[in-house]
């Protein structure tokens, strides 16, 4: 960390390193660093030094974000805080998520795709471009990929990699960013994205990792990659740890408890507002106006008062803003969430309790662990830069045996899951559509051109010589099977 004369914070190493390699002068970049490391502001060193030097010559600023909430988020920090340094005119400005494309003065854009600085989840702006097709100018174009490790994800890597892929050496510049990333899997990326890798494990504000099991408890830090420490078993229980930690004089607030459905995190706020009611009488009376009686807004009327809430994405613009209003004033002791408020969104919490950690598969009929990428980017919204004076602490549970023999891989916080290719021959004929459709490929040719050139091409590549082979064999039979269907001429 490199600080100043007086000892506050210059540049964290995540950023000295991106600076001195020539993020500010167009170059591709990807950034890997633990949570709270700076990378954002590594994204914007590009977005700015992009903008100020050619944004008269039609220079443009793509954000790509990995849900909606932090689309939001970001697009707010960058029209208070950036937009005045660029001279950015409200209608400069884009909001791409779900079915609005909104400038700042919350207008629908008409020609979006050609203002100077658009904010947009992955899925939505591979929409806007597919319609039109990459733009004229793309050279002009610099892309921040932020949570670029969705590239790997089960349900939604597919669609990120064709983005990607229709991005990669045809921009001006790419910087991917990302708490998430193993080692190797990053080099492979960093390489398929024509960028130089930059990352580090070393956190600037360190985590405590505490699991409890009834046997014990096993405690692990991120200032060192070593088997975890026991000591004698504790609380278990979400409820039971949030009133432990609550009673306790050592500060643990704010908290932040996330779940893996939104059921989870309405029965256990309903279930606190009872322990809540008993720990003290109302502590906050400054309630916000909700413009439309929903049930949410309903029973965030009732848990506001006591510093406490929910953040799902289900929830409407007036009951998101009511909750992250009071986040952002330091306002709530206890969110319980869904994994939304874990993906990239710049709360500071001084603990995380995970209330669960294996999810329901429904095609095996069994809870299954989460992949430890998903674990640890919940585990990061502890200790961040803003909360220098103490480290973040993570707690999660082992119930039984059965957890107990799973749980403890997640305490080797320095080892991630390497996901599989996200684009698999299985799924050509539907894939071969859309590309088609969009524009994409117009020929047998251009279609194995383009699929060729993904990075789940790449990987499969280095573990099978045959592959250009026996993709070129899937998508004829995928090209058979649509004009037999009659989907294509």
């Amino acid at each position: 960390m490199h600080r100043d004369g007086d000892g506050q914070i210059e540049l964290t190493d995540i950023q000295y390193e991106a600076l001195e390699y020539g993020v500010a002068k167009g170059k591709n970049l990807l950034a890997v660093a633990p949570t709270s490391s700076g990378k954002t502001e590594v994204g914007l060193f590009a977005a700015a030094s992009w903008l100020s030097a050619g944004i008269a010559d039609g220079a443009r600023v793509v954000f790509l974000t990995s849900h909606r909430a932090l689309a939001r988020q970001k697009f707010r920090e960058l029209k208070d805080k950036f937009a005045p340094l660029i001279a950015l005119a409200p209608d400069e400005m884009i909001l791409a998520t779900g079915d609005d494309v909104l400038d700042a003065n919350n207008d629908p854009a008409g020609d979006a795709l050609s203002a100077p600085l658009i904010v947009a989840t992955y899925e939505k702006y591979l929409n806007m471009i597919a319609g039109a097709g990459l733009e004229v100018g793309r050279r002009k174009i610099c892309y921040v990929c932020d949570e670029i490790q969705l590239i790997g994800d089960k349900s939604r890597g597919q669609t990120v990699e064709i983005l990607l892929t229709l991005l990669r050496g045809r921009v001006g510049q790419i910087v991917g960013l990302s708490a998430v990333l193993d080692k190797g899997y990053a080099e492979l990326l960093a390489s398929w994205l024509h960028a130089r890798l930059i990352r580090t494990t070393q956190r600037e504000v360190p985590l405590i990792y505490e699991l409890r099991t009834p046997r014990a408890t096993f405690i692990a830090t991120t200032e060192k990659a070593e088997p975890p420490e026991s000591a004698q078993p504790r609380t278990i229980g979400t409820i039971e740890t949030l009133k432990e930690l609550l009673r306790s004089k050592k500060s643990s607030e704010p908290i932040a408890v996330f779940c893996m459905s939104k059921k989870q995190v309405f029965e256990l706020a309903e279930e606190w507002s009872i322990e809540a009611t008993k720990l003290g009488a109302k502590v906050d009376d400054d309630l916000p106006f909700f413009r439309e009686p929903t049930s949410s807004s309903e029973e965030l009327g009732r848990y506001l008062p006591h510093k406490f809430a929910y953040h799902t994405a289900d929830l409407n613009e007036d009951e998101r803003i009511a909750v992250e209003t009071k986040l952002d004033d330091n306002n709530l002791k206890v969110v319980f969430a869904t994994t939304t408020l874990a993906s990239g969104l710049n709360y500071s919490f001084r603990t995380v309790i995970i209330h669960a950690w294996r999810r329901w598969n429904s095609a095996e009929r069994a809870y299954e662990p989460i992949p430890s990428a998903e674990f640890h980017n919940m585990a990061g919204r502890a200790g961040r830069l803003s909360m220098v004076d103490t480290p973040g602490h993570v707690i999660y549970f082992a119930a039984d045996q059965q957890e107990a023999r799973a749980a403890p891989r997640y305490l080797e916080w320095w080892k991630l899951n390497t996901p599989p290719p996200r684009i698999d021959p299985a799924a050509f004929p539907q894939l071969s559509l859309q590309l088609l459709a969009a524009g994409v490929a117009n020929s047998e040719l251009s279609l194995f051109d383009f699929l060729q050139s993904t990075f789940s091409a790449d990987r499969e590549l280095e573990r099978n010589a045959r592959q250009p082979e026996l993709w070129k064999a899937a998508i004829d039979t995928a090209l058979v099977n649509l004009k037999n269907w009659r989907f294509i001429a």
